[in-house]
């Protein structure tokens, strides 16, 4: 079994054939694979068939082939072309449902085409919802039913929803959503709300009306200001008595140090007069003992002579030895030894007269400054601390009574401000009647070149009049063309200004790049317009019309693409000069295609 397959390409494509040969079933598909929830029509040639594969291209150059089975479910994406749609994809839903996030088509499809993700206003209260490609469909797949509706192109049926198509239509014009509109809730939760808010309100004001009895609102404003001045005033005092007390710590910290010091060196001094005591005593010692040296030596001639100990010779004045010869010589190196101690004694004493007077300046210094820092601690002690503490308290207690008279103040403002949202709260409650929203109408400017794109379709097509004039009328969301409402005309002539309206916004979004799918399909455009005896009074035109539609084809920008799906065929310059696709039907001459669905082997 052959694949089922069309193709078409960038510029202009026409679609011709006869009857039930599934032209507009293309159009069905397209319309399964973006999102439907059911296949909207089934053909039998088609019963074989199981999957459905579509592939779009962008203006970069880049493809997107979605899969999904034509029993229903969810779709498989390829960022890939349709010849190499296998292997590793991924799964989306054909479109969200309640609060999911989950992605859809038109989180794949919006991405691919450049069109930003938007959120529209649905009512006159405000409430947004996402915009899909369900909200886009009817302006750039256009059904054989929907082109010669007398229903604007932009709201289709009326009725629920025309605030969605309506504000669709403002942003393909501008490019701008209504993401920051914030909506307005409905009429019965804003009174049940306001109740709420009320009874909650009430119960703020009881324990505040309690604490605020017997208080005078002037008494407590101007109290706090008075209170201010006074705790400044005392903060003052508090700093200059804070910098007396730092000198005064700092003398006596000088003083402390000087006092240490004086103590240290008194002691120093003191063991140093010990040992000079001493050294004192040392000297006196042997002063004595070399008395008694020199004092022997005296005395050693008068001995009387008795046998040498050393020789047994007597001793008489001729017999001398070492000892006696020595006996001058000591008394000589003891006279002499004296006298250089007498001179050590002497400088000892000056030293000890030194330290004394030393001592007693340091002596002087410990009075004067255990006197100083008696009086530095008798003024911090006596005075200041006193002093210190007394504004300290007074502070304490100003700023009591400032926490006290400012909460009164903060009980009194809160307590007017509950008054006041109280008061507005029972005037809402009482406005039962909705507010209505004034909102932005449609841009004059946009809307202007918007309908100059039309105007030159027209032209273009070879409209009756030589210069068509084309306004929006933003009562029916349609056009009106030289002052005639496109629902007043016939079949055909609706058929022609649909299909002139959906070429002429694609061209005016892709000139100045808003968002769009970037290609129309358009079903039957020319079908119902008939010429000659068949022709209806109201659908009376131009014998050059449908010529003038069918050569504008081949001239489509390759940045465009538009699709004609006609049960006519275009004429053979027509053909060759665009691509051309043609279901015979299964009369069909041989080679010829019969239709959409290849004929079973």
């Amino acid at each position: 079994m052959d694949d089922a397959e069309v193709r078409f390409d960038v510029g202009g494509n026409i679609l011709a054939g006869a009857s039930d040969t599934g032209k507009s079933f293309v159009l069905h598909c397209l319309d399964y694979i973006l999102g439907s929830d059911i296949m909207r029509k089934r053909v039998p040639e088609a019963e074989p068939y199981s999957t459905l594969f579509v592939e779009f291209g962008n203006g970069t150059g880049e493809a997107l082939t979605l899969r999904r089975d034509l029993s229903g479910g969810n779709l498989e994406v390829y960022d890939l072309p349709i010849e190499r749609a296998s292997g590793s994809n991924r799964t989306i839903a054909p479109r969200r449902r309640g609060t999911s996030q989950s992605d859809d088509v038109t989180s794949v499809i919006f991405p691919f085409a450049g069109i930003p993700e938007a959120r529209l206003r649905t009512n006159s209260q405000g409430k947004v919802q996402r915009l899909t490609v369900r909200n886009l469909f009817p302006i750039f797949v256009v059904d054989e039913i929907s082109v010669i509706a007398e229903q604007s192109p932009v709201l289709g049926e009326t009725g629920f929803g025309d605030t969605m198509r309506k504000r669709m239509f403002s942003f393909l014009l501008t490019g701008k959503d209504d993401s920051g509109v914030v909506a307005e809730e409905k009429r019965e939760i804003v009174k049940a709300r306001l109740a709420a808010k009320l009874g909650v309100i009430e119960e703020l004001m009881a324990p505040l009306e309690k604490r605020l009895e017997g208080v005078r609102r002037d008494e407590s404003l101007d109290s706090v200001e008075k209170l201010e001045a006074a705790m400044e005033t005392t903060r003052m005092r508090l700093q200059t008595m804070e910098l007396e007390r730092e000198e005064l710590q700092s003398e006596r910290s000088t003083a402390a140090e000087s006092l240490d010091h004086a103590n240290s060196q008194i002691i120093a001094i003191d063991e140093l007069r010990v040992r000079y005591g001493l050294l004192q005593q040392r000297y006196d010692s042997d002063l004595k003992r070399l008395d008694f040296v020199a004092e022997g030596a005296q005395y050693f001639d008068q001995l009387q002579e008795v046998t040498c100990p050393l020789c047994d010779q007597p001793m008489t004045a001729d017999h001398r030895h070492v000892a006696e010869e020595r006996s001058s010589g000591i008394y000589d190196a003891a006279k002499s030894e004296a006298a250089k101690i007498l001179a050590q004694r002497t400088d000892l004493q000056a030293a000890i007269s030194d330290l004394e007077g030393r001592r007693a300046v340091h002596v002087a210094t410990v009075d004067e400054c255990a006197t100083r820092l008696e009086e530095i601690e008798g003024r911090l002690r006596s005075d200041l601390a006193p002093r210190l503490k007394g504004d300290v308290d007074r502070l304490d207690a100003l700023s009591e009574r400032r926490l006290r008279l400012e909460a009164t103040r903060n009980d009194l403002d809160q307590f007017d401000n509950l008054v006041q949202l109280r008061q507005e709260i029972e005037d809402a409650a009482r406005d039962g009647r909705p507010r209505a929203k004034e909102w932005e109408p449609l841009p004059s400017a946009a809307l202007l070149a918007f309908c100059r794109q039309v105007e030159a379709t027209l032209k273009e097509w070879g409209w009756p009049s030589e210069e068509p004039r084309v306004e929006f009328d933003q009562q029916t969301y349609d056009i009106v063309v030289d002052g005639q409402a496109r629902q007043s005309h016939g079949k055909g002539v609706r058929a022609l200004l649909y299909s002139a309206f959906v070429v002429g916004l694609l061209r005016y979004c892709a000139q100045n790049k808003r968002p769009h799918p970037g290609f129309v399909i358009i079903d039957s455009p020319l079908t119902s317009y008939k010429r000659g005896r068949d022709v209806e009074a109201s659908d009376s035109l131009d014998p050059g019309l449908e010529d003038g539609f069918w050569s504008s084809i081949p001239k489509t920008s390759r940045d465009l693409q538009i699709i004609v799906v006609e049960n006519k065929e275009p004429p053979v310059a027509v053909q060759d000069a665009t691509h051309y696709e043609w279901f015979a039907g299964p009369n069909g001459a041989d080679g010829d295609r019969k239709g959409f669905v290849p004929p079973a082997r």
